[in-house]
């Protein structure tokens, strides 16, 4: 899906032109723009795991910085533990392309964040692919401390209020690059041992082969197979 070895003036200036007929990118967008004014590229970093969520918040951003001409790599938080290896793959594409710096560490996730800021004194929040569709997410604003079990940080949700069709219009508007599994009718991506293609992409003149996550028609079963 990289069109080009990396992300360039011109797909951040595609995102901005996006945003001037779409309210909700506009949106998420001014959710980054004020992020960035309250917290320096050395206090912020990523969670991303190479879901689809996660990479549009990463191509959002990356839109942002690029206009903003910052120099400094983002930082990115991959906590795995046997993952895919497309995933892996996608993730060190994902980290090329757009000239971010991984950090990986091994789960769970609390004690990976922990971990992570112990080793990084100035970072004070946290970008997120979350969105309101995902479980117990419900209550979640756009900027959010964790919650009182977990490290004290700020979670900044650009996305919270798209929908699984408007994350795909993003991603194939933008050809913004995607990990493989979702070709391969996985629509929501967990742990490996957890996680099988929707059963409702099953392509229906080869049940041996399933549609790509895009082509999922009922929203509401996106988590389907996990």
């Amino acid at each position: 899906m990289v069109q080009n070895n990396q992300f360039t003036i011109k797909e951040a200036q595609a995102v901005f032109e996006s945003a001037k007929k779409q309210p909700h990118i506009n949106y998420s967008l001014l959710i980054l723009e004020k992020c960035l004014n309250t917290y320096s590229i050395d206090e912020l970093f990523m969670s991303f795991n190479g879901g689809k969520d996660c990479t549009v918040i990463l191509h959002l951003t990356s839109a942002l910085l690029k206009m903003k001409e910052e120099s400094k790599p983002l930082t990115c938080l991959y906590v795995r533990d046997d993952p895919f290896p497309e995933v892996d793959e996608f993730v060190n594409k994902a980290t090329r392309y757009y000239g971010i710096k991984v950090l990986t560490k091994k789960k769970p996730i609390k004690a990976a964040v922990e971990a992570l800021l112990n080793e990084n004194k100035d970072l004070k929040a946290s970008l997120m692919g979350t969105r309101r569709d995902d479980p117990g997410s419900q209550s979640l604003e756009p900027f959010k401390y964790t919650d009182p079990s977990w490290p004290k940080i700020m979670r900044v949700n650009p996305i919270l209020d798209w929908s699984y069709s408007q994350v795909w219009q993003f991603i194939l508007e933008h050809q913004v690059p995607y990990c493989s599994l979702y070709d391969q009718g996985y629509s929501s991506l967990g742990d490996r041992n957890k996680t099988v293609p929707n059963p409702l992409l099953k392509d229906p003149d080869n049940p041996s082969r399933y549609l790509p996550a895009y082509m999922l028609i009922d929203e509401s079963t996106e988590r389907h197979g996990r």
